[in-house]
């Protein structure tokens, strides 16, 4: 961010997740607000209270990761508890009908490009829009 012109720059010795603790153990009111994104299962810690995320798919307020149970997606998403329950996880009813299917139909789908359903196809690097309100 320097290299860009930004001067008050400052950098987290240990990361947020060291950050949060050195707070907490000395009774401070954190800077960080929300949920800290993770790289394994949990996919997220809580630092504070503060959502400040919506679904992906209904745009309520949320802030829970989770993969896609499609096993021909696995897209990474925002989803509320409402829609994972009405989508059985997944994260369109385009998915959830496909994630439905017998595994062997699946399988035989998934060889063809052109039937298998998946929001991770797509030709672009943005991820692509879920709204379809269930």
């Amino acid at each position: 961010m320097i290299h860009h012109g930004f001067q008050n720059v400052h950098q987290l010795q240990g990361g947020i997740i060291q950050y949060v603790h050195d707070v907490r153990g000395q009774g401070l009111e954190s800077k960080f607000k929300g949920k800290n994104f993770v790289f394994d299962e949990r996919l997220g810690e809580r630092v504070t209270d503060d959502v400040l995320a919506a679904c992906h798919v209904c745009g309520n307020p949320c802030d829970d990761h989770t993969d896609c149970k499609n096993d021909a997606c696995h897209i990474l998403f925002i989803q509320c508890s409402s829609c994972s329950e009405k989508l059985n996880g997944c994260c369109s009813e385009e998915c959830r009908d496909f994630a439905a299917l017998p595994m062997d139909e699946q399988k035989r789908l998934r060889k063809d490009p052109e039937r298998v359903v998946s929001k991770t196809f797509f030709d672009s690097r943005i991820k692509p829009k879920l709204n379809s309100s269930p």
